[in-house]
């Protein structure tokens, strides 16, 4: 095993259930938890393909039904699931925390589950909500305008901006608007789909100067137990970052201390923040109600996913002290994946590959996040045929970005379709919530075909 900084131990046999084994959050709380003694298996749509199937660290991958296209079929799975298996503890990866902090009353007595209140969570999970959120608390944010329809939109003349649906997630639903004309043909778009009727926020958002920053946190009951910062050396497939580096950044635990304690949030909590090294602030610019990728924290010494495990074991947690500053990471996979999709040469994806299996560039001293062949030989067959596919057919590198997303990205329509789950839905014969609309009805409120209201195609 490469060598890292010691993290907490769970409990021997702590068994664990993941809501999901496709995204690079998967992998790396799949690491993380197993350098801590838990045992780990998986849940994803698919258990013979997914990122989290091809390593030594995982028990057991079991097909479930798609989080987006059936949020229904994915919460009666997990329910029967972990009743039959006796987890310890459910692990929302992605954004399946929605789904269970809105049915959490389900899960109690039968699994360790740490998700916050659906209606705190709410708060967050929307783009729109957050924005109030801060000014509210009087935390830093870029300039942000709220439009409905398309005049709205259309009053717009500051340019460079952000054009952001309120629910979106690995870039979906995120545009970069650079003159009039670009403009307006992400208005037809939008108002050809449905989302400029005057019921449904979007967000208008100036950029900020600085460099993106991402902190990592958990909390207990309103009480930060666990922190990281890191700062992204560069970006990749939908903005985020593809290399990192740890950093401290005080000022923003503490207000991340603050914003929790005002929720009373309870689990996982990561923020975008864009930090200017003029004036050393940041500007809050996202956020997201689950742990994120976590790797970069796990080798600096913070093991973010065993806090949380423990958490949700409603075991008395105690702080852990900051991570160490300076540690690289990086994904060779996501920067083949980022170039193809930039419309790279092969020739120029062939040096890239080089570049970081001889250490060079900015991946001198740095470790892989997903390919970690000391730890875990099997990770290397999803690297190779990624690389393989990118390297055959650049072009195909948008096909394997957004088949991996669907299994995991929250859109409008499922939202929709979750927000009518809850204590005061009709229940089936199994217990699980019924959806009280029709899909024909999602479709009309999310302005979308019918086939395409719970997987967000119509955007």
């Amino acid at each position: 095993m490469r060598q890292h900084q010691p993290v907490a131990r769970l409990r021997p046999g702590t068994r664990v259930l993941l809501t999901e084994g496709s995204s690079l959050s998967a992998r790396q709380t799949l690491y993380a938890l197993s350098y801590a003694g838990a045992h780990v298996d998986v849940c994803d749509p698919a258990p013979h393909s997914c990122l989290a199937r091809y390593s030594r660290l995982v028990g057991n991958c079991y097909r479930c039904p798609s989080f987006t296209a059936d949020p229904l079929g994915y919460l009666e799975f997990l329910k029967e699931h972990t009743r039959a298996q006796a987890y310890d503890v459910l692990f929302p990866v992605h954004d399946q925390v929605y789904l269970l902090a809105r049915c959490r009353h389900l899960f109690k007595g039968t699994v360790g589950l740490a998700v916050p209140q659906f209606a705190t969570l709410e708060r967050l999970q929307s783009k729109a909500q957050f924005m109030r959120l801060l000014a509210e608390l009087g935390l830093p944010h870029p300039s942000t305008v709220l439009v409905r329809t398309r005049p709205e939109l259309e009053r717009v003349q500051s340019f460079p901006c952000y054009v952001k649906l309120a629910y979106s997630t690995a870039g979906r639903g995120v545009w970069l608007v650079h003159d009039r004309a670009q403009r307006d043909r992400i208005a037809d778009r939008l108002e050809y789909d449905g989302w400029l009727a005057g019921d449904r926020e979007i967000l208008v958002q100036r950029p900020a100067a600085g460099v993106l920053r991402v902190v990592q946190c958990v909390f207990q009951r309103g009480r930060l137990v666990a922190g990281h910062c890191y700062q992204a050396r560069a970006l990749g497939v939908g903005g985020s970052a593809r290399a990192r580096v740890s950093v401290s950044d005080p000022c923003v635990m503490k207000q991340m201390a603050a914003l929790g304690g005002h929720l009373r949030w309870h689990g996982a909590l990561t923020l975008d923040y864009i930090w200017d090294p003029e004036t050393g602030r940041p500007a809050y610019i996202d956020a997201n109600p689950r742990i994120g990728e976590t790797l970069n924290a796990t080798l600096s010494g913070v093991n973010l996913c065993a806090a949380l495990v423990q958490v949700a074991l409603d075991a008395p947690v105690a702080a852990l002290p900051p991570g160490r500053q300076g540690t690289r990471t990086h994904s060779a996979v996501m920067s083949l994946l980022a170039g193809a999709e930039r419309g790279a040469s092969r020739a120029s994806l062939i040096v890239e590959l080089c570049r970081s299996l001889m250490h060079l560039g900015f991946y001198a001293g740095s470790q892989d996040e997903m390919t970690r062949p000391r730890d875990d030989p099997p990770s290397l067959i999803p690297a190779l045929w990624l690389a393989g596919q990118v390297l055959l057919d650049p072009r195909e590198a948008s096909g394997v970005i957004g088949g991996a997303v669907d299994n995991y990205a929250l859109s409008e329509g499922a939202a929709c379709v979750i927000r009518q789950f809850g204590p005061a839905a009709k229940t089936s014969a199994r217990g699980a919530p019924i959806a009280l609309l029709s899909l024909p009805a999602v479709a009309r409120m999310t302005g979308t075909g019918p086939a395409q209201a719970l997987t967000g195609t119509g955007v």
